[in-house]
Formats: structure tokens, sequence, C-alpha cells
């Protein structure tokens, strides 16, 4: 990891903290919560100007008449963040961590200048982001992720009539129900749970009976949209966007019949992955899981990674949704004040039951969700040649193919001859993509592929920015690789 000395240091750190907790989603903000309750000196960095994360967002200051129409999913976070306004964490908002050094240094952007802090205990909670979607034609403006449209819709009000929505997961079928409430219309929804995935997860049925609650909630968005007269195709598959410079629709497969669509904008989603970028900048071990098809930092039951001053809280460390990122949140922090000698591991045993219980609970239901949802292969390990991989770099698999007949056996290789991986978003987009490619072929386990290994600074840094530190050295001559 590269070291960074600004010219006053020490002088220059401010702050100190025993826990510094970055994210305010429901996972940051419960542990915030439960640190502040206990005494403890506690911060909390976020990019966002307001709390909530991508879940709660702007849930305390909607820009819609009625955020009721968002659903009691959504509704239900303003309770936690009135908690978490009114609990003693410093709350620094709008800001970009870009490093996190391995003696709690904490360096972040704030309008342009780089800021510091330090902390005894880290916990990353920086949530999920969406799986990528590599079909062809994706890169096309007028392409958007699902939750993109999500965003807008909750950020500033704004939605698009007319598109497409296509994909699969439960995340999908909530926003098109929340843009059918809102009255503005939606072309089709295209579905592309696999036929058969409803056979597999038959297997996962004892997972599912733990939150009938859950499946009641699903059943009922779908019999919403369906009442809608919405259009919607099940079992789709070879999806591809059309248009040369600009969206004009999609085209599939439904049932062996060719369908073509036309839309100015198309919605992709085919669930989420953890937001990796930062526990990987951090070095921490990471695994592939194959039942969400991703990789996640190897973790315990309390969050705790392999640094022993950093734990990992909420979707960032896997999957689980919201409900249970607050209950880890909260599970994670009094791991780490035991930690801090705070509490001892007695009583935080007793004080976390419950929500390690209603974890457990809920992890069984996830089996479900991911046997049910699990993507196709075609949409994630994209075949044809012409199908970009890194939007950023404009890297197609043509591209990454030639690399890897050159010699590009990993991803770091590969990232070094083609350039794949080195835009604005550090291989956030194509980084799982690139593992399953490579694995596919060499023929061996994505384990067995890694993938890309990050560094700071973990978000794009101005030079004017970087011009603030007046010595830059490297942690050794063997980490000088393509970043």
């Amino acid at each position: 990891m590269t070291e960074l000395l600004a010219p006053d240091e020490p002088e220059n750190i401010t702050d100190s903290y025993e826990i510094a907790i970055i994210g305010a989603g429901p996972a940051g903000m419960s542990a915030a919560i439960t640190a502040s309750q206990a005494g403890v000196s506690v911060v909390v960095l976020d990019d966002k100007p307001r709390s909530g994360g991508q879940i709660y967002r702007n849930v305390d200051a909607s820009p819609l008449p009625d955020a009721e129409v968002l659903g009691p999913d959504y509704t239900k976070g303003a309770e936690l963040t009135v908690q978490f306004r009114g609990c003693n964490a410093r709350h620094i908002s709008g800001v970009t961590v870009w490093h996190v050094g391995d003696n709690g240094e904490i360096l972040f952007s704030d309008n342009g200048t780089t800021k510091r802090l330090t902390a005894q205990k880290i916990i990353v909670a920086t949530g999920a982001m969406e799986r990528p979607f590599p079909i062809p034609g994706w890169h096309l403006p007028g392409v958007m992720s699902a939750g993109s449209a999500q965003v807008m819709l909750k950020s500033d009000g704004l939605v698009r009539d007319g598109a497409i929505f296509a994909g699969t997961g439960p995340l999908l079928y909530l926003i098109v129900a929340q843009y059918l409430r809102l009255g503005v219309k939606v072309k089709a929804l295209v579905d592309t749970t696999p036929k058969e995935n409803y056979l597999h997860v038959m297997t996962e049925l004892t997972g599912a009976v733990t939150a009938p609650g859950m499946l009641i909630k699903g059943v009922g968005l779908l019999n919403e949209i369906r009442k809608s007269g919405t259009n919607i195709y099940s079992f789709a598959k070879d999806l591809k966007v059309t248009g040369d410079e600009q969206t004009a629709g999609l085209s599939f497969n439904c049932g062996g019949k060719e369908h073509s669509l036309p839309a100015s904008y198309v919605f992709l989603h085919q669930g989420v992955i953890p937001n990796l970028n930062i526990t990987q900048a951090l070095g921490l071990e990471h695994d592939w899981c194959q039942q969400q098809l991703c990789w996640k930092p190897k973790i315990n039951r309390w969050g705790q990674s392999s640094k022993s001053h950093i734990a990992v809280a909420g979707d960032s460390g896997g999957i689980i949704g919201a409900d249970s990122a607050a209950a880890m949140g909260r599970v994670v922090t009094l791991n780490q004040l035991v930690n801090l000698g705070v509490t001892s591991r007695s009583l935080a045993e007793a004080e976390a039951a419950d929500d390690l219980r209603f974890v457990a609970r809920q992890q069984r239901f996830r089996r479900f969700i991911d046997r049910l949802y699990r993507p196709l292969d075609q949409q994630r390990i994209p075949e044809a040649p012409n199908t970009v991989v890194c939007r950023c770099e404009e890297r197609t698999v043509a591209d990454l193919k030639k690399g890897f007949e050159l010699g590009g056996r990993e991803p770091n290789q590969l990232k070094s001859q083609t350039r794949c991986g080195m835009g604005p978003c550090q291989g956030r987009m194509c980084g799982h993509t690139v593992s399953e490619l490579l694995a596919n072929w060499r023929n061996e386990p994505v384990a067995d592929v890694g993938y890309y290994r990050l560094r700071s600074p973990m978000r794009l840094v101005t030079l004017q920015e970087l011009s603030q530190f007046t010595d830059v050295t490297p942690e050794a001559k063997k980490t000088e690789e393509a970043s």
C-alpha cells in the first residue's frame, strides 16, 4: 500500500476517533447508534449528502408529494435515520474516502480538498452495487441499471416514460411497481428468470417458509404489475439492446419466438453484489461465493475481517438485505467494542443474540432468493466478440480474448495488457465479468482466477489534491504494477 505524507504531518491530523464507519446506509447508521450508546467517539463518513444509503435514500426529504407510494420497506427507514441524527456520532457527508491505512489513517476528499482523520477501529459499510449486465448494446446511451432509475426517482422525482425493464430479481419488480403507482407508463417487463430455476429452487423451500411475509410481498408485487396491464415476457433470453449510437429498443427470445420492442430507455437488473473497491483496496482476504456468484470479504459471524482493526457490516460483506444489514451493524459494533475493551465478550454475546438469530433466519431465506433469481450464464459471461466488457475503456470480449491469448492469464495481467479496469470506476463494473471470463477460458474455478488487486487511491483524485502531499512512497518495488 502506498504511503502518503502531508507536509505538516502529524499536526494535519486534526481528529482521532475510537471507531470510524464508512457508509451511512442501514448497517452504518445502526453501527453508529450502537457505538454512540456505548459512549465511544465515532465518526461516519459517507459519499451522499444525506444518510440512508441506497435503500433509504432521501427517505426523510423525498421530492415526491407522497413517499408512501414507494412502499413500506422504504418509508420505515425514516425511523432509523431519525435515530441516527439523534445519536452522538459525527456525520461527515458528501465526502469520498480514497485511502485507509493500516495505521487507522483515513484520507477523504471534501470539496476538492483532502482531509484526514484516524480511528482505532474501522467498520466498512459501503453496501452493494448492481451486478454488471454485459449484453450486446448495454453501453449505449439510454441504457441504465434499474437501480439508477430508482435513484433518479428517490433523489429528484425523475422518471422515464415508456421504458423497458429487463432482468430478474426482487428489486426489478419493486421498481416497476413503484413506477406504475406513480402513473408512469412501462413499455414492458422482460423477465429473464430461467424456467429451470423454479424447479431447482424446490430444494430451498425450507428456507422460503422461514420468511412467509417476504413471499407474500413478492407475490403481491407480481400481481400488482400483472393487474396494471403491463406487457410481461417471461423466461426471456438472448437479450440485445438495439441501436447504433443511441438505444432504439430491446430484442430477445421468449418461448422460441423472437421479439424486438422499440424504446428509448432500457433499464437492466440482475441482482446486486457487494461493493468491493474499499475492501479489496484494504487488502482484506476475499472468497468467491458460489451461492451469490460474487466475490466477498472473508469475515466471521461478527463481521471481523482478516485485518484486526477492520470489520465489514451489511451488504458489503455479502448480500443480506436492509433489515439484516441493520442487525449486523449492531453486531459488528459490539465486536469492535469488545476489541476496544469497552465491553466483555460475554455481554456482547448476550446483546447480539437476537440479531444473530434474525440474520441466520434471513440467510436461509436468502438462499431461496439467490437460487430462484440466479442470473443466466449468458448474461454474466458474454460471448459475442463485440460485446463491451469495460465501459470506461471501451474494451470488448474480443480485446480481452486477444490479451488472454498473449498471456493475460489472470485479472491483473489482463488489465495491464488491455487497460480493462483502468477507467474511472476502477474495475467496479467489469471486475466480476473479467474473473468469470478468465475462468471459462482457463477452464478453472473462478476462485482460482482471482480478482483485480486494487490499491489507493480507491476513487479518482485530482492532481491538485495529490499535490498537497510532499512525499509519496510505494511500500515496495514489487507493488509497482499496473493499476
